[in-house]
């Protein structure tokens, strides 16, 4: 009870009330049930039920209903009290008929599921809910009517034969629970009775979800390819998209389905987006884009890709038809010209739909998740979770809920440029997922909560040996990102206006670099719609007759010179030559847009007191040479990398939940960190104890100096020897039963008392998210630096003037009489990341091409 929130004691207390309520309704009721006649129950009946038809109610099932649809939800209850009250007046009707409507039976069956499933309904759950109810209730009122004497017997043997031996027999066993062997076989036993019955549930669901969503799927892509092969079917015209007049979008009218798997027909329209017409939206992942399926559109035949087909699927319906907006089949691909013009459109294209449907894909594990995203937010608004030890229960993780919902929050969806514009421009979000429509704030706080430190580890699925290793978390990054740009993230932060700014191109193309694109323009183009620019617009303008060299050279340009007052410098920090090898020809301050980096950059713009403040106060200043087509920016020098850390890079060498050996994981970031170490020995520090220094040093480091993007406790010094001490001994170890054996003969696990719960993990991720990707360096002043795995001994270290971190730049060889620099990248230097070196340093005017 203690561990309740105020909307769980709120939803708890009204159940309270209503089984309470039941109760005392049902006792009042049962006394004039005895003593009233015939007539006057008859007329009690008639009238409630009016009433609670015409009231209006609050409660789950009824509200936002019409009271015609209230009286039609109560008629089965009237017709059935009506026949019982003319063919049998004597029986109990009155307790039964109020029992059952509204205070009795059904809000114990409503708050059953309540109580499991307290998220948000639309108005397809509400009338499928109430239609379960009343059927419930009817079915058991009508048995307890008719065979009241049997079920008062079936009590009664029950209650004398069951319950009370049992609750004997349970209670002495709960009493010499300790003391008594049989007693702790009987416990031993109930519980490996709950574990058995808890996994034939998970076998039982995970093949349900299989079967429901597999099924109907495979056998109307078998019914289409044999129509594929049909000669009338190949006798008939395949579809030609007729030209658009300008402010037109075509629309997909999807038809109704039959009961039985059949060929999907389709037609398109030509609309004015002005006003615009009743449509949904539809945001999907387009995955290969080869045409292997078929439907029908206006009697034609319509090649269409494997994703589009398993969308279509999954949006027809037996009930109606849908009208669609979906960009594969609304936009004539192959005309260039349209193309680009309809690209500019997208933003109010699905800024107007009704509702922006979004699809992840036909998974079926999917169905699961969907389910369980609702479970997992009533969890978190109804308890105070941050107080539950979920290291208590690690099998948690391989359950195929959460199993489910990894897979999920790793779907290649999340990475789709095109995704960014659609969900931050849509009015109305709704994730599909498996038949289950979750309102997109609901999955992000879902996203969120799941990705908190202590409950991380629980979409691993890990084991014994193995596990699924989340390298960055860059997908819930990404669900994080489209999420600020949604209205509603205001109110989900409580901070008005907070977000603003995000919406600015350069900002916008900086938040936004972990997503990816098919074609690689559109790394640009898919989000010039949403992007709010004061520069020259007609760099960014969609034309994919454009090479992907220049498209990239017109967005930086674009994004660097906007008005001076806004900071557009930290843009250099995804530039630059120093985290990847180039596939193409641009000059290093123009960013590579396909580039996909392991790690995220130092530089903040969510929140400012966030911020490093590696230049102070000072302005950017920087212009773009068009001559020699060059980046100037005014800097200072402050440093030169004089050495690098043998071990090149951290990284796992794996994929986001690709399964690998744990243990193995984790010895290579024991490399990496000694590789640290036996870095700063060779250049030990001039002054006092040469150990403690390092460890001042490296434990600062390895974190760049924060903890969750905020600067780092110095409890945290503790926190790190106590880390490097357990890394040690995982390097040791066989395997996790090897690696406890040897905690519990060291003298580790007395230290574990006196370390905050969870910090060394909270340490170790602090870890990967500034070291990954990356390697450690010294300067020739013996500063400790993170740089990009690419660095060079002798690469400079300068501060552009307003820039939030340090950059590494390398001289390029060449005989011009200016010199120049390439740009290696973004890094954190130790004592200059809060503007300590300016004022210690000439200014110069430095030339990146």
């Amino acid at each position: 009870m203690a561990n309740l929130t105020h909307h769980g004691d709120s939803l708890l207390g009204e159940r309270i009330r209503a089984v309470a309520g039941g109760v005392v309704s049902a006792s009042l009721t049962l006394f004039f049930d005895w003593i009233l006649p015939s007539w006057a129950k008859t007329s009690y009946v008639v009238f409630d039920h009016i009433f609670r038809a015409r009231r209006s109610d609050n409660s789950p099932v009824t509200s936002k209903v019409s009271w015609k649809f209230r009286l039609v939800m109560f008629s089965p209850w009237l017709a059935m009290c009506m026949a019982y009250l003319l063919w049998a007046p004597n029986r109990r009707i009155i307790m039964i008929y109020h029992g059952v409507t509204g205070s009795g039976i059904n809000l114990l069956f409503w708050s059953g599921i309540t109580l499991q499933n307290d998220g948000p309904r639309d108005a397809t759950n509400k009338v499928q809910l109430a239609a379960l109810d009343s059927f419930v209730s009817f079915a058991i009122s009508s048995y307890c009517m008719t065979h009241r004497s049997l079920v008062w017997r079936f009590f009664k043997w029950t209650f004398i034969r069951i319950v009370v031996p049992l609750l004997c027999i349970g209670g002495g066993l709960y009493y010499f629970r300790d003391l008594l062997p049989v007693a702790r076989t009987c416990y031993r036993i109930r519980d490996s009775l709950l574990i058995f019955i808890n996994n034939a549930w998970d076998a039982f669901d995970s093949a349900e979800a299989q079967v429901v969503d597999q099924l109907p799927r495979y056998l109307q892509h078998k019914w289409s390819s044999y129509q594929q092969r049909l000669p009338e079917r190949a006798s008939l015209p395949t579809y030609q998209y007729r030209p658009l007049n300008p402010g037109e979008i075509r629309l997909l009218v999807l038809k109704r389905s039959p009961f039985y798997p059949s060929v999907i027909q389709a037609g398109i329209v030509h609309l004015p987006i002005y006003p615009p017409p009743d449509y949904e939206a539809v945001s999907y992942r387009w995955g290969s884009s080869d045409l292997t399926e078929e439907i029908l559109v206006d009697g034609c035949r319509f090649p269409v890709t494997k994703a589009a087909f398993d969308l279509l699927l999954a949006r027809r319906t037996v009930w109606r038809e849908r009208t669609l907006w979906i960009d594969a089949l609304c936009i004539n691909q192959n005309d260039v010209h349209e193309k680009s013009e309809q690209v500019q459109l997208m933003r109010d294209i699905y800024h107007r739909a009704s509702r922006v449907i979004a699809y992840p894909g036909s998974d079926w594990r999917y169905r699961i998740a969907g389910s369980f995203i609702y479970e997992l937010w009533s969890l978190a608004h109804q308890y105070h979770t941050e107080d539950i030890d979920w290291q208590a229960t690690p099998d948690l993780a391989k359950s195929p809920q959460w199993r489910s919902i990894a897979n999920l929050f790793n779907d290649e969806y999340f990475t789709r440029s095109w995704v960014i514009q659609e969900i931050a421009a849509g009015q109305k979000i709704e994730l599909y997922l498996g038949g289950a429509y979750i309102p997109w704030m609901i999955f992000a706080e879902v996203a969120d909560w799941c990705f908190h430190t202590s409950r991380r580890y629980l979409l691993n699925g890990s084991d014994e040996k193995e596990m699924r290793v989340w390298g960055s978390g860059k997908n819930i990054e990404n669900i994080a990102v489209m999420t600020s740009l949604r209205p509603e993230a205001e109110q989900w932060t409580g901070a008005v206006g907070a977000y603003n700014h995000l919406i600015n191109l350069e900002n916008l193309f900086y938040i936004t670099s972990t997503f990816r694109a098919g074609d690689p323009r559109d790394r640009v183009f898919a989000l010039v719609g949403i992007a709010r620019s004061d520069g020259d617009t007609s760099l960014t303008a969609p034309d994919y007759n454009l090479p992907v060299e220049q498209v990239y050279q017109n967005a930086m340009r674009a994004i660097l010179s906007p008005p001076k007052q806004r900071l557009t410098i930290h843009n250099l920090a995804l530039a630059g030559a120093g985290f990847s090898r180039r596939s193409i020809t641009i000059p290093s301050w123009v960013r590579d847009f396909s580039e996909q980096r392991k790690c995220f950059p130092y530089s903040d713009v969510f929140k400012e007191d966030t911020c490093f403040k590696a230049s102070g106060n000072l302005s950017q200043d920087l212009g773009i040479e068009d001559a020699t087509n060059s980046l100037i920016v005014k800097a200072i020098t402050i440093d030169t990398i004089m050495d690098l850390t043998e071990v090149e890079v951290l990284d796992w060498g794996v994929q986001d939940l690709e399964l690998t050996d744990l243990f193995q994981t984790l010895r290579k970031l024991h490399k990496f960190v000694h590789s640290a170490i036996d870095l700063c020995r060779k250049y030990p520090s001039s002054s006092g104890a040469a150990d403690e220094l390092d460890y001042e040093r490296l434990w600062l480091a390895f974190i760049a100096g924060r903890i969750e993007r905020r600067p780092a406790s110095v409890e945290f010094k503790k926190v790190f020897r106590y880390w490097l001490q357990r890394l040690d001994l995982i390097a040791l170890a066989r395997d996790r039963s090897h690696f406890n054996e040897i905690i519990e003969e060291s003298a580790l696990a007395d230290l574990a008392g006196t370390i905050p719960y969870q910090a060394d993990t909270t340490y170790q991720l602090a870890v990967l998210e500034s070291c990954f990707g990356r390697r450690i360096g010294i300067t020739t002043s013996g500063r400790l630096c993170v740089v990009p795995p690419l660095t060079k001994v002798g690469d400079s270290v300068i501060i552009p003037f307003g820039s939030q971190t340090p950059f590494l730049i390398r001289q390029r060889d060449n005989e011009s009489e200016n010199v120049h620099y390439e740009l290696v990248g973004e890094a954190w230097v130790e004592g200059v990341m809060h503007g300590e070196m300016i004022g210690s340093a000439d200014e110069e005017f430095i030339r990146l091409s």
